[in-house]
């Protein structure tokens, strides 16, 4: 039996299609997700549901007695300003994560992938946003981003001058699961890990700031809410610095997960199965097939080499599928070739140490994890190429296992991604629950075929990036893009330093 997991204002009684459909509904307990404690409490009243915690905002006067006033969900702080009336409101504006749109129709009773993006967008605006934003164009954002870091951590290492607080093997940082880990468990490995936002970030700085500034609005003037598959999201907004556009004005100001929205939209009426297509708000509204894949393990990865091979070879990949960090394995791997044309600094670089390639380890003595300097080849044309060694970690416990072959030398790579979740976002703790098995390998392979359907497959390619970084951002990674789409770590975490 599967469950729907729900609020108690959601909860009805016994309804015909969840038994048809072998689902149940089930309270979500709450919890402070900024101050995490290892144990959960429950809801008043309520049973506890394990395993699926929800966040919630606890207003100043509870935050030191347990006896204050009951703390509010994001999702009903969320409905109470989207039920204002108009002139007395918020602009409300949404996004929405590439793993919510393949699981949102389980709430429904249907099969992973059964209702569209455009049904869900359309759902979204019945529920009263007045703009409804896509989280791929945020993970367009954040390839660009990431790739561009990569090949400038990859270009100092040839130049035989790694700079310390930029060194390689670089790790993807999208994950909160796996982020408060680095930050708890490995604070020795921060420097490794790329300073990029995640998409929900990015975006959600782009809407207080680039956004607000088209389109006349004041940022505190606007409600951002992120529908999202995970139940750390929320924790993540939380972070005091995420405030782009000014102190107190915070780039995300609520999480909603899938399955809270499945609730809130049976609750409201809005069947979403039967809604006609709707279409995503501009200028955020357009994503590629490349931001789809956030949505699981493997799907940063894949993303990312689309655009990088792309920055340093000058040709497109020749192979946008890469079966060999798809599906569910604990760790994969593989190595991906690329040949600089003639004439670049990257040809120059790969040249000159395929002539003189010092033959000890080029990292800092006390460096957490022991680099090789890479790993280079000769093309069949003569050419001297750079072969791009990449890991994914699906999971925090193969995480562990990867990092310990690493730290030991055991095992060398030069990018590596890291998700909490087994699956990816698609089994994030927000997400319906499930009795079936084989759940996640079917909503990964709903996120496999939206890549497949889509128009724009490289993030790079994505017109409305193009037009960002041309009339607002400047280059990636330049100054105004690394003030508002990066981020840092804190070690021992944000509790530990609050």
């Amino acid at each position: 039996m599967q469950t729907i997991i729900a609020h108690s204002r959601f909860q009805t009684s016994r309804i015909d299609w969840a038994q048809q459909h072998h689902y149940m509904v089930a309270p979500i307990p709450c919890c402070d997700f900024r101050r995490r404690a290892s144990k959960l409490p429950s809801a008043p009243g309520r049973a506890e549901l394990a395993g699926n915690p929800t966040r919630v905002i606890v207003a100043a006067a509870a935050a030191s007695t347990a006896t204050g006033p009951v703390a509010v969900p994001h999702w009903k702080q969320a409905l109470n300003e989207l039920d204002k009336p108009k002139d007395e409101r918020k602009v409300m504006i949404c996004q929405v994560a590439p793993a919510v749109r393949v699981a949102i129709s389980e709430c429904f009773g249907l099969a992973p992938g059964t209702t569209t993006p455009g049904q869900l967008a359309e759902s979204l605006r019945r529920l009263g946003f007045d703009m409804v934003f896509d989280t791929l164009y945020g993970a367009d954002l954040t390839i660009m981003e990431e790739g561009t870091e990569l090949i400038h951590r990859l270009q100092s290492s040839l130049e035989a001058n790694p700079h310390n607080d930029e060194p390689l093997p670089m790790f993807t940082s999208c994950c909160p699961g796996w982020i408060a880990l680095l930050e708890k468990s490995y604070p020795d490995l921060i420097p490794y890990v790329s300073s990029c936002k995640s998409p929900q970030m990015m975006l959600g700085a782009m809407v207080k700031t680039y956004l607000a500034e088209k389109r006349g609005i004041s940022p505190n003037d606007i409600c951002m809410v992120s529908i999202m598959p995970c139940v750390r999201k929320q924790g993540e907004a939380d972070r005091d610095w995420f405030c782009s556009s000014g102190a107190g004005v915070r780039d995300v100001d609520h999480v909603i997960t899938t399955a809270e929205l499945g609730s809130i939209l049976k609750e409201r009426n809005i069947n979403l199965p039967e809604l006609p297509e709707g279409n995503w708000d501009q200028p955020l509204g357009t994503g590629s097939g490349a931001g789809v894949m956030f949505g699981t393990t493997g799907g940063v990865m894949e993303a990312a080499l689309r655009t990088a091979y792309e920055l340093v070879t000058k040709q497109p990949l020749p192979r946008l599928n890469l079966s060999e960090v798809r599906g569910m394995d604990g760790i994969k791997e593989t190595e991906i070739k690329m040949v600089p044309p003639s004439g670049s600094k990257f040809a120059e670089l790969v040249a000159a140490r395929a002539v003189a390639k010092a033959g000890s380890e080029t990292t800092a003595n006390g460096s957490a994890i022991k680099w090789d300097g890479g790993a280079d080849f000769l093309s069949d044309d003569g050419a001297n190429g750079l072969t791009l060694r990449v890991a994914v970690a699906n999971g925090l416990g193969n995480a562990k296992k990867l990092l310990t072959k690493m730290q030991s030398g055991e095992c060398k790579y030069d990018f590596v991604e890291i998700m909490a979740c087994p699956a990816g976002c698609v089994g994030g703790g927000g997400q319906p629950r499930s009795t079936d098995k084989q759940i996640t390998t079917k909503r990964q392979q709903a996120i496999y075929n939206l890549d497949e359907r889509s128009a724009i497959r490289r993030s790079h390619e994505n017109p409305a990036i193009q037009t960002a970084y041309r009339d607002f951002l400047g280059e990636p990674n330049g100054p105004k893009a690394h003030e508002l789409l990066h981020t840092h770590y804190v070690p021992g975490g944000v509790e530990a330093a609050e």
